[in-house]
């Protein structure tokens, strides 16, 4: 199995408009962060505002400009935050706590984003056709005895991006080529949906990984 890369980050925009108050964009959905929301609150009295957006952060953030009353983007997966860099739409944040309590491998090297947590990319199999104690492994999903068995998220799926991405930092590029092209070969149908969707797609026997 591959390393598990930062899922869940942050990254400043700018100065609070006012102190009393934070303005967060994000991604995730706010009954997910009010836990930890709700727990800054409570220790500083600072109120937190949550702005849940499906998609087009980055692009509202670059529309918005100066202007924009965000404060923090809280979003998924390192590809998202690397899109907020790229914008030039967040600024450094120089901080001994978040730098003391967050690896080095897991923040951007000059402040622009902090990984808060990480996510295990499992790989999910049918128990009836797939015997148990099988090793899966991401590398060992090319291997021919999976040709036609393998279901999966569409290739240009930021998570998906980020697996291949990581896939190559630790193999190189033409062990990933090779590893891409196996792959391919071993789908049972062409890749859509969601993860719950593959779930999905297993149990009705559709695929067997």
């Amino acid at each position: 199995m591959l390393p598990m890369a930062a899922a869940f980050g942050l990254a400043l925009t700018g100065p609070s408009a006012l102190a009393e108050e934070v303005n967060i964009y994000s991604y995730r959905q706010p009954e997910l962060l009010a836990p930890l929301t709700d727990a800054f609150t409570a220790e500083t009295g600072i109120t937190v505002n949550v702005v849940h957006l499906d998609k087009g952060l980055v692009e509202r953030l670059v529309a918005e400009g100066r202007r924009s009353p965000a404060d923090l983007v809280m979003t998924v997966d390192v590809g998202r935050l690397d899109a907020l860099v790229q914008a030039d739409v967040v600024q450094p944040v120089k901080s001994p706590v978040l730098e003391a309590n967050i690896p080095a491998e897991f923040r951007h090297p000059e402040g622009l984003w902090f990984g808060l947590s990480a996510r295990a990319r499992v790989v999910y199999a049918a128990r009836d056709r797939v015997p148990e104690g099988t090793r899966l492994t991401y590398e060992g999903l090319a291997a021919p005895e999976w040709k036609g068995r393998i279901c999966t998220r569409s290739g240009t799926h930021s998570y998906t991006i980020g697996l291949v991405a990581a896939y190559l930092v630790h193999h190189g590029e033409q062990a990933t080529e090779a590893w891409l092209a196996g792959l391919k070969a071993n789908l049972a149908r062409k890749p859509q949906g969601n993860d719950r969707a593959q779930v999905k797609a297993v149990w009705a026997g559709e695929c067997d990984i």
